[in-house]
């Protein structure tokens, strides 16, 4: 039981699951430290300092209220360069008194950015003072100069009382205050000895991506930790059965497929080329199905084809020891007993026993000797059936003096084809002198309306196709040319000859 769970968490399912899990976690994870890197510091940071930032340009507009009502009692001259001429403009820089520090910029400014600014405006609506003259120059409209929002506030003063608001040079906050001769307060519709309004603003961008580590921080500072872990602690709880679940799901049928495999290459390991793997879809292990049965049909073709090469072989061979052993004792046997025989004749020309003897042995040899023919066959050896068919006419020429009228096309076949034919040449050359007594043959072979025809002609004593006969060499080439889809003529009777026609279709 052991060692099956211990194969089952190390195999593929196990493999599987655990992928899905790990993949899970980390996705949460990164999904978490997005949420905290960008949406802690907007949630938190964002109001926090917006709120904080705020509420320094309300009282940086209060002070320079203050400072307004009391320095210029009757109005602010136009043209004066409000600020402090020590702040760089480039840093939003705070006071101790938790004021904004605003640069006063005489000179041109053009950086196209937003800068820390007080803008002094006239009951009436005209720019009369600020801290950078270059851009909010002293005698212009308010409403060209100041964003909508601000100069609304001074036309409805109960509707606007600052915030955020986007600038040709950027987002800013800003606050507009009244200055008139009893103090400073938020505008009103009527203001009794209303001297200006002022009005501040301070570059603002909301906060993008921090350490999540920092925001981390920054949720515990405020005790909201809680809230922020749940889900995903509820999540990361539910990955592990969730994903044990999905990964036997999606693991079952690919597993079975893979054992099924398996299987096969144990049982082909073992010799069993006949595994045959049905095809269960068109993925890559569907290929492979079907690329293994390809890969073992081949293998138990090849297989059967070189035990049928192998068989054939040590056919030849123990034909030929056969063929090695008659020749050299029977044959030598019957020929000096021929010799014997016609000694005897000579010597008494009476002799009839000696005159059959002496024919008998000649007739025994002669078919002993077409026996040899056919028990060392011709091969093809790669060279063609055209030579060897040439090959077993010549044999029987030269060991036997039957005269073999060859006449034999060039044709290409496939290799199934060239065996056949060339046992059949075999066996009707065999049939025709041991059989027949025929001492002149006649072998043709052409190639016609995609049939090659082999044809065998004797003149020798014939026979009866429709009688029994005892050999079996006719059933054997009948059966050879059935296998290649062929048919086979014999034309023979008692007295004239036998003429065996085959005709074989080829490619």
């Amino acid at each position: 039981m052991l060692d099956r769970v211990r194969r089952w968490a190390w195999g593929l399912p196990g493999r599987l699951i655990a992928s899905y899990i790990l993949v899970t976690v980390a996705v949460v994870v990164l999904v978490e430290a997005l949420v905290l890197g960008f949406l802690v510091p907007r949630l938190v940071n964002g109001v926090k300092l917006q709120a904080q930032l705020q509420a320094q340009v309300d009282a940086t507009a209060k002070s320079y209220g203050q400072q307004i009502a009391q320095r210029y009692p009757r109005g602010v001259p136009a043209g004066t360069v409000l600020g402090d001429p020590s702040v760089p403009a480039k840093l939003v820089l705070t006071n101790p008194d938790n004021t904004l520090a605003v640069p006063a910029i005489a000179g041109p400014f053009d950086n196209g950015k937003a800068v820390t600014a007080v803008v002094v405006t006239s009951p009436g609506g005209t720019v009369v003072a600020s801290s950078v003259p270059s851009r909010y120059p002293s005698g212009r409209p308010a409403a060209s100069e100041l964003p909508p929002q601000a100069t609304g506030a001074m036309a409805s003063p109960p509707t606007f009382k600052g915030g955020s608001v986007p600038t040709p040079w950027g987002n800013v906050l800003w606050t507009v205050w009244q200055v008139s001769r009893s103090g400073v307060s938020r505008p009103s519709a009527s203001a009794p000895g209303l001297i200006a309004y002022v009005y501040v603003q301070v570059p603002w961008a909301p906060p993008g991506f921090i350490s999540p580590v920092g925001a981390w921080g920054q949720l515990r500072q405020l005790g909201d930790t809680g809230l922020v872990l749940l889900a995903p602690a509820a999540l990361l709880f539910a990955i592990v059965p969730v994903g044990v679940l999905f990964g036997l799901l999606t693991s079952w049928r690919l597993v079975r497929r893979v054992r099924r495999l398996e299987r096969a290459t144990l049982a082909v390991a073992d010799g069993d080329y006949s595994v045959a793997l049905p095809v269960s879809g068109r993925d890559e292990i569907g290929r492979l199905e079907a690329n293994f049965t390809t890969m073992t049909r081949q293998l138990g073709s090849a297989l059967a084809a070189e035990r049928e090469r192998a068989a054939g072989d040590a056919r030849n061979a123990e034909r030929a020891r056969i063929a090695r052993e008659v020749h050299d004792a029977i044959s030598q046997h019957l020929f000096a007993l021929r010799m014997i025989a016609a000694g005897m004749r000579r010597a008494d020309g009476d002799n009839q026993q000696a005159r059959v003897i002496e024919r008998i042995s000649s007739d025994v040899l002669r078919e002993m000797q077409a026996l040899l023919i056919e028990l060392r066959p011709a091969c093809l050896d790669g060279a063609g059936l055209v030579p060897a068919l040439q090959e077993i006419c010549a044999a029987y020429q030269d060991r036997l003096g039957v005269t073999v009228d060859a006449d034999l096309d060039d044709v290409t076949v496939p290799a199934p084809v060239e065996l056949a034919l060339l046992r059949i040449t075999q066996e009707a050359c065999a049939n025709a002198v041991r059989h027949g007594g025929a001492r002149q043959l006649a072998v043709s072979m052409t190639r016609q309306d995609g049939h090659v025809e082999l044809a065998v002609r004797d003149a020798g004593t014939g026979f009866d196709p429709a009688a029994p006969h005892a050999g079996s060499g006719l059933v054997h080439i009948r059966d050879r040319v059935a296998e290649l889809g062929g048919t086979v003529d014999i034309d023979s009777a008692p007295g004239r000859g036998a003429a065996l026609t085959v005709r074989v279709p080829v490619p």
